[in-house]
Parts: structure tokens; sequence; C-alpha cells
């Protein structure tokens, strides 16, 4: 008889499992889509384009306030221009739409930035969680820079009395002009996510050096401000808000930081104006308190993004 050759069948491979507690390998494919950003040249474009758009679509509202404060003055002949600004920009009427409609400007930039560079949004904007620990330091961190904002602020003051344009001061008195519960939704959680998205989304993600994405953003989001004092008491913040970002790669975490330091500034504005007006300014030790106190929330954000890194 012939002998028949019997293919022999060898077991399958086991492959062990990967050890508990490590996390799987991603696939090509999500690892390319993670590191998609906006070029840089869309995020300029985006910051310039949507800055600009979102000054020119705000001052629609004052034009009309504008015009509906000649017709309430017809005696007026010439109009006493600066009473009428003074009026104009110091009404919630007048610059709460204005401050909506700048706001959804600027998101509106940043989606079709992201849209027309074919960057998903996630991607685009940094529309991703972080640990929890980093939205607890976000609020605390920069209301510990408060002290330093209000020193710096205070200095111009002082040594530059003239290099103002009344905004922080106009600010305050919008607040108190409406309820409070109609104030912190159009002065906090507003101006928080536009700015954020434009400024911390679109733009900083679109810069590759993470040191120089974190000072164009900063620097520049202080800038947009435009009143000097208030740009001075804005760049501490500002800073710390581009790094929160660069670091957690989450735009949430410095949306919630600047939401809580608005809504702070507002509810202090209702609250605490006769407070504030009767007391002298804060020593200068408070600064470096507040220092200390965001030093402990960056090495907290550090501690719980590390391994984030990259």
């Amino acid at each position: 008889m012939e002998e028949i050759d019997v293919p022999s069948i060898e077991p399958p491979t086991r492959v062990a499992p990967p050890p508990e507690g490590d996390p799987e390998p991603a696939a090509p494919n999500e690892v390319e889509v993670e590191a998609r950003r906006v070029p840089w040249w869309g995020g300029v474009l985006a910051l310039v384009v949507g800055g600009i758009s979102a000054q020119l679509v705000g001052a629609i509202p004052v034009v009309i306030g504008a015009v509906v404060w000649m017709a309430q003055h017809p005696s007026d002949a010439p109009p006493d221009t600066d009473r009428m600004m003074q009026d104009i920009t110091r009404s919630f009427w007048v610059l709460g739409p204005s401050i909506v409609m700048t706001g959804g400007t600027m998101i509106l930039a940043a989606l079709a930035t992201a849209r027309l560079a074919r960057v998903p949004m996630r991607q685009a904007l940094g529309l991703r969680g972080a640990p929890w620990p980093a939205f607890l330091a976000a609020p605390v961190g920069i209301l510990a820079l408060g002290p330093t904002s209000d020193a710096l602020r205070r200095l111009m003051q002082e040594y530059l009395p003239w290099a103002t344009l009344g905004a922080l001061e106009g600010l305050d008195e919008i607040a108190r002009s409406v309820p409070v519960w109609i104030a912190v939704p159009a002065m906090a959680l507003v101006p928080g996510f536009a700015e954020e998205t434009l400024f911390r989304g679109v733009f900083q993600r679109s810069i590759r050096n993470g040191v120089l994405a974190v000072l164009l953003s900063g620097g520049l989001f202080a800038c947009y401000h435009m009143d000097p004092q208030h740009v001075v008491a804005v760049l501490p913040l500002g800073f710390y808000l581009a790094w929160l970002a660069q670091r957690t790669q989450s735009l949430a975490v410095p949306v919630t930081g600047h939401v809580f330091n608005n809504a702070a500034a507002v509810l202090g504005s209702v609250y605490f104006a006769e407070e504030a007006a009767s007391q002298e300014a804060l020593d200068w030790w408070w600064a470096p308190i507040g220092w200390v106190v965001c030093a402990g929330c960056v090495a907290l954000v550090w501690w719980t993004t590390r391994r984030r890194e990259g």
C-alpha cells in the first residue's frame, strides 16, 4: 500500500492578552487623525479675519444705539459726541447684543476655518476631556492671579492715567445695570466660550511649537481687549489660560477658567462694588500669595496630565 502524506495540523498559537491596566495600542489611522491640526496660516487667518469681523459685527448695535440716541435728542445740534458714546457704551441693551454678536462671529470663524481645512472639529478645536483636577485648578489658579492683575492695572492708573478707554469702568456699570441672571451669561459665558474657541482653539492649536503657541495666544488675547489698562490686567490671565490649553490639549479646561473668572468679576461688580470703592488697594504681598496658589495649580495640572505629553 502506498503511504498517504497527511498534513500535520499545528495547534493554534495562543497570544497572551496584554497585561491589565496597559492601554491597547492605537491603530495607525487613529494616531494620524489625532495629530491633525489646522495649518498655522489657517489659524492666523482665522484669528485676523475672525477678530476683525467680530469687532465690525459687534459695532452694529452701537451704530443703531447712536442713531436712536440722536433721534431722542433732536435739540442737540451738533450732538454731544462724548456724552452720546458714554451713554451708549455703558448701556447693557446696546453692549449686551454687541457681546453676543461678537462672540457668535468668533465661533463661526473658528468653525469655518476647521471646515475649510477639512480637519475634524475635535482635533481642530481640542474638543476632548481632561483629568478632573484640571477643571478644579483652572478657576482657582486664574482667580489667584487676580491680585497681580489688579496691581498691574493700578500701576497703569498711577503712571499712565491717560492710557485708558474706560472699558473696565464701563463693564462694571453695565454689570450693575441689569439683573445678575442676565449679566452673568452675557458677560461671562458668551465671551469665555467664544474667545477661547478662537484663541485657544483653532489659533493656538495651529501653532506646532508649544512655547511659541502659549506666548502668541496669551499675548494676542490680551491685546485684543484694546484698552491699555485692560490689556495689561488681562496679560497674566491670558498666559495662564494658554498654558492650560497647551498642557491639557483640551479646550474645555481654559473655557472653565475663563468663564469662572468673568463670572467672579461680574458678581464682584454687582455685590461688592461699595466695599471695593471704600477700601484701599490690596497690599503688595497678596500678589506673591497668589503666585504660590497658582503655582500649586500648575503643578497639579502638570502632574495629572503627565501621561498626555507628546
